[in-house]
């Protein structure tokens, strides 16, 4: 097809929807940035947009999700990530600011609603992906959180066992709404060193990764810089988790298996004809 400018379509859009951990993956501050690798590896197909939101729960992301979906009128969605439970899990009655806890029962039907929200299914052929709450470090998050808030005292705000049930509940919504999930709080425990027999299960006899009760682990500490988001190499194995992920789930949306929405530079054939397309509209 010849190059016709007034012809081409907005480019098609990959959507990061998420909390602080989605809104920092962009962050030049950390040494890889997800937001940009990803983004570099769908350059001139799709759009890689950020919209994660610091502090939100599943409730309060329920609320903003309109003015994060544009209108298919307005771009259409390829891929649509979405990526909470970091601040759902925290531990009810925890002290420290607001309470941003949400039972998990109602985290699981926020994230249904998102899901089937008018807004998403008005996309056709939308490819959405579950991510599990990723692990959390209690060693590291407890500094973090008593840095910022003195009076805590021993109390934890939030605890591996309990990130995990979400962890969980987010493969249980993947499952009933047959959604692929991308499973990155059991990737980055087994990357540690710590597999579930059953990842479904938050106790299989021995201490759980990241809690106080378990050894310290220095691969789980270097993903995750405060305990609770990840550092650069904590966003490289988000990286790599997901091209893989999209690599078995739709070989087909791969980078390299996705045209340009312009051609190449060197693309003769597109070239030729858009001199002859030219030619034939100045004689016209």
């Amino acid at each position: 097809m010849a190059l016709q400018p007034t012809a081409l379509t907005p480019m098609e859009q990959f959507i990061l929807f998420g909390d602080s951990i989605t809104q920092q993956c962009f962050s030049p501050t950390q040494t890889f940035s997800f937001g940009a690798a990803l983004g570099d590896a769908y350059i001139r197909r799709l759009d890689v947009v950020n919209r994660g939101l610091s502090g939100y729960n599943t409730t309060q992301a329920l609320r903003a999700l309109p003015f994060c979906i544009p209108k298919p009128e307005q771009a259409k969605v390829r891929f649509l990530a979405l990526f909470w439970g970091a601040n759902d899990a925290r531990i009810a009655g925890s002290p420290g600011g607001p309470s941003q806890t949400v039972a998990s029962e109602e985290f699981r039907r926020n994230l249904e609603a998102m899901v089937r929200h008018p807004c998403v299914t008005a996309h056709r052929n939308i490819r959405i992906i579950l991510l599990t709450t990723p692990p959390i470090d209690e060693r590291r998050n407890s500094k973090d959180d008593h840095d910022h808030y003195p009076g805590l005292g021993g109390t934890l705000r939030r605890t591996a066992m309990n990130t995990a049930a979400y962890a969980a509940a987010v493969r249980q919504v993947g499952r009933k709404l047959g959604v692929a999930v991308l499973d990155i709080h059991s990737a980055m425990l087994a990357r540690a060193g710590h597999s579930l027999s059953d990842p479904n299960s938050t106790d299989d006899g021995t201490p759980l990764l990241g809690s106080m009760n378990a050894e310290a682990n220095n691969t789980l500490q270097s993903y995750l810089h405060d305990g609770l988001h990840f550092s650069g190499e904590g966003y490289r194995v988000l990286f790599d988790e997901m091209m893989a992920f999209i690599s078995q789930t739709w070989p087909d949306q791969m980078p390299t298996s996705l045209p340009m929405v312009f051609p190449a530079w060197d693309d003769e054939t597109v070239w030729k004809q858009d001199e002859e397309w030219k030619e034939i509209k100045s004689k016209s």
